[in-house]
């Protein structure tokens, strides 16, 4: 077990009379592609939320480099190097693709408000810095030729590459993907396993939620499953998807992807 994995223990979390998350633990490697996968409803999502301060949990302990980060603000846990996507894409549509991404260097910026209204050479030099590292994002996910499009006139798989780019732009340790492949066609998602395995080669460890099964299965190296808030198997994926509770909880659910 290392400083830098994941570890939740005992994590409940309710809204109201609701359990949405029952006692769940987990840990998550350093450098793993790790995923959270279980029918709709099955409160993967919340366990993101808690993980990333949205929804801090009532119950349990999330610990990430050593520290309890479960009552910590979300800023504060994105400073430690805790960054994620959403399933609904989030960008400012009427801002170009390289504003959208460059908004995601505010919290690594070290200029305050008054450096908008004076330059300084400081200022300009960090500036500067924070622009070169959105350029090679750009290439990174083959949005050089977009950076000075508006968001909101470019399809919804470009737009994913711009939400995933603007989540690298915070310089993440673990970069959490809330089903990555939503909406995309089949070579959009080819695409997106090359890059999920380009970003590991960064160091960088990956927590995803997918309902793309084939996704799942090719990418990543350990998986937990769960239903109705609790975890029902955990292991390779092979093991998963030979487990007869998982095999039932997606049969017994409208979610037939498994």
């Amino acid at each position: 077990m290392s400083a830098d994995d994941l570890i939740l223990t005992n994590v409940t979390k309710r809204f109201g009379g609701l359990v949405a998350v029952d006692n769940l633990s987990l840990t998550v490697q350093k450098g793993q592609i790790y995923g959270l996968i279980g029918p709709n409803g099955a409160g993967k999502t919340t366990v993101f939320n808690c993980i990333t301060g949205i929804h801090p949990c009532e119950e349990g302990s999330i610990i990430w480099k050593g520290q309890e980060i479960r009552l910590l603000p979300t800023h504060k846990i994105v400073r430690m190097g805790i960054v994620r996507t959403f399933q609904t894409i989030r960008l400012f549509s009427q801002m170009s693709v390289a504003e959208n991404v460059m908004s995601g260097r505010h919290i690594k910026s070290a200029q305050k408000l008054w450096h908008g209204i004076i330059h300084t050479p400081w200022s300009r030099k960090d500036e500067h810095k924070n622009w070169e590292v959105v350029f090679e994002l750009l290439e990174f996910f083959d949005l050089t030729k977009y950076a000075t499009a508006p968001v909101g006139s470019l399809s919804y798989g470009i737009q994913r590459r711009v939400e995933m780019a603007r989540a690298m732009a915070v310089e993440p340790q673990l970069l959490i993907l809330d089903e990555p492949a939503a909406g995309l066609n089949d070579n959009e998602t080819q695409a997106l396993i090359r890059t999920i395995y380009r970003i590991r080669e960064k160091g960088i460890t990956i927590l995803l939620i997918e309902h793309d099964m084939d996704l799942v299965m090719e990418v990543t190296e350990y998986l937990t499953v769960i239903n109705f808030g609790s975890k029902i198997a955990e292991g390779t994926p092979a093991e998963v998807q030979s487990n007869p509770a998982v095999i039932e909880a997606y049969l017994g659910s409208e979610d037939d992807d498994f």
